[in-house]
């Protein structure tokens, strides 16, 4: 079974059927796993980004954030990591830029090793993380 981690966009863009925003294989990845073939780990920063966004109305979620994030999870192959001492030490080697959701969610994939789901040029661009997109 193949596992991934989700960059924040990623995850919003899927959640919210917005397919023409995402690579056909991160779409396939998010399928995979909808279907029980593939594990998306979700980063609590992530998680947190999506709940501030929703909440300043930068993002609209298909839901309230609370309803949105419980279906989420209500899907056996999505999980949430939680931010951990040893996420936020490999965090403080992951900057990528000077968001500290992004050097988190790198971290995440990077303390799991899996590809993280991104279009993030500045991630993809450190070369710090395998990426699928």
């Amino acid at each position: 079974m193949s596992i991934y981690a989700t960059d924040t966009h990623a995850l919003v863009f899927f959640a919210n059927r917005n397919q023409r925003q995402l690579s056909r294989r991160a779409w396939e990845a998010f399928e995979q796993a909808e279907n029980k073939q593939a594990l998306i780990l979700v980063p609590a920063p992530a998680l947190w980004e999506v709940s501030i966004l929703e909440q300043t109305g930068n993002i609209k979620l298909t839901s309230p954030y609370e309803a949105w994030a419980r279906d989420l999870f209500s899907h056996p192959c999505f999980d949430c990591v939680p931010l951990d001492a040893r996420i936020i030490a490999e965090a403080r080697n992951c900057k990528v830029n000077h968001d500290i959701f992004d050097a988190a969610i790198v971290a995440t994939a990077r303390v799991k090793d899996i590809p993280l789901i991104t279009r993030d040029n500045a991630i993809t661009n450190s070369g710090l993380v395998e990426i699928l997109w």
